[in-house]
């Protein structure tokens, strides 16, 4: 046998491999809960289940999270979602749900790119359900505009005046001042030294500010506590800390901004699954890039999913979102074409199977000549583009797989 037969006879084998043990679904509009009966086994002894993505535009990966949630909710007990969306804005639309419509629910809690056909029924479930919850874990503004004053407002805590001026002017500068710093971050230009200069300024005096928002939220602890308020008494002090540390990273260089970023995710999702819900069962929703569990690059970058903490690892399943072919949306809502897959990436060998949607789970299999690609560096399409080398097994726990993306549609 040459070479060549050699080499095509193994990576048969690891077709066939693949095609024997992945769990297919054969359409994704018209599929239930029972399509995905086969988590059930592999999830059992999880509390936390991440859901990536191979970008934030994709109406498949969209649609797919949105039943697997449903499923999740339904038939293994998670209640709470967190987002890769704002902590404030996300913690308070969901306290304030019941006042609110679908849409200004939505408005209200993630990042606009969310908001589209493909995840409304998601939307439309944790409005209707006192159970089931989401929060935020970034330190990123998700909304022009937070509830934040109006929960304040909501909860039976006489605050002084000044607190709620102060805190309406952090928030307000917030949001200012994300949007003009993000116009030059976007498009990795540097920040005009007069602007940062403005910035400056008021950076130090709102860090004052908050030093005595702080004061004033403890001089009323007693309050919180006496009302049986504890946990938003923990959030309002979480939402100082963020605003602060956010305020302060705002003009780092981009680079180092993502770097810090993912460490405060990965520091509020502690808080999330420690302190607000230590009982619950939790699904997290993100970029792929961000739940890597065993990563870190040559910068020293380490996504959230490989800070936390070793506890919380050993209780969390990681799924990855991967697609073949199709187009999808940048955040600016560009149209953009999937990149062809290489043969023997990780998309060309999950292409094989003959269904849509499939699923493939990691976490119990043992390495073997045919499907050795999981256990070593392989290559893989980030954003369905970028060329990127992994160790599947290394950074996820399964992943689902979808032969063809379209862009979402947003209302």
């Amino acid at each position: 046998m040459t070479i060549f037969q050699s080499r095509k006879r193994k990576y048969n084998m690891s077709v066939e491999w693949v095609k024997e043990h992945a769990h297919l679904i054969d359409t994704l509009s018209e599929s239930k809960a029972d399509n995905f009966h086969f988590l059930e086994q592999v999830l059992k002894d999880k509390r936390i289940v991440w859901l990536g993505e191979n970008g934030h535009g994709i109406a498949e990966h969209n649609l797919l999270k949105t039943k697997l949630i449903d499923f999740l909710y339904h038939k293994m007990g998670f209640k709470v979602i967190a987002f890769e969306s704002g902590l404030t804005e996300c913690y308070t639309s969901n306290f304030l749900k019941d006042e609110l419509s679908v849409d200004e629910f939505i408005d209200h809690s993630v990042f606009p790119f969310w908001k589209t056909e493909e995840t409304y029924s998601l939307f439309q479930s944790l409005k209707a359900s006192e159970d089931f919850n989401i929060i935020g874990f970034d330190f990123q503004p998700s909304s022009k505009q937070s509830l934040l004053m109006a929960f304040l407002n909501k909860i039976n805590i006489d605050f002084p005046l000044e607190f709620k001026q102060n805190i309406q002017k952090v928030e307000e500068n917030t949001a200012h001042w994300y949007g003009r710093i993000s116009k030059y971050r976007g498009r990795r230009k540097r920040v005009p030294k007069e602007t940062l200069q403005e910035y400056k300024f008021i950076q130090s005096e709102l860090n004052e500010i908050i030093d005595q928002l702080h004061d004033l939220l403890m001089n009323r602890k007693k309050d919180f506590i006496n009302n049986g308020l504890d946990l938003p008494f923990t959030f309002i002090q979480k939402e100082l800390d963020n605003r602060r540390l956010f305020l302060n990273h705002l003009t780092d260089n981009y680079q180092d901004y993502m770097k810090y970023r993912d460490q405060i995710m990965a520091a509020n999702l502690e808080w999330i699954c420690n302190e607000l819900y230590p009982n619950e069962k939790i699904i997290i929703w993100a970029h792929n890039a961000h739940i890597y569990k065993n990563y870190q690059a040559s910068n020293n970058y380490r996504p959230m999913g490989s800070l936390i903490s070793k506890e919380l690892m050993d209780d969390s399943y990681y799924i990855g979102l991967f697609m073949y072919e199709g187009e999808a949306h940048l955040l600016n809502r560009t149209v953009y074409r999937i990149g062809h897959a290489p043969k023997k990436s990780l998309e060309d060998y999950m292409n094989h199977t003959d269904s849509f949607v499939s699923f493939l789970d990691f976490s119990h299999v043992t390495a073997q000549p045919n499907n050795k690609w999981i256990f070593e560096k392989t290559l893989i399409l980030e954003h369905g583009t970028v060329r990127k080398f992994i160790i599947p097994a290394e950074q996820f726990s399964g992943i689902f797989f979808v032969k063809k993306v379209s862009p979402p549609r947003y209302l």
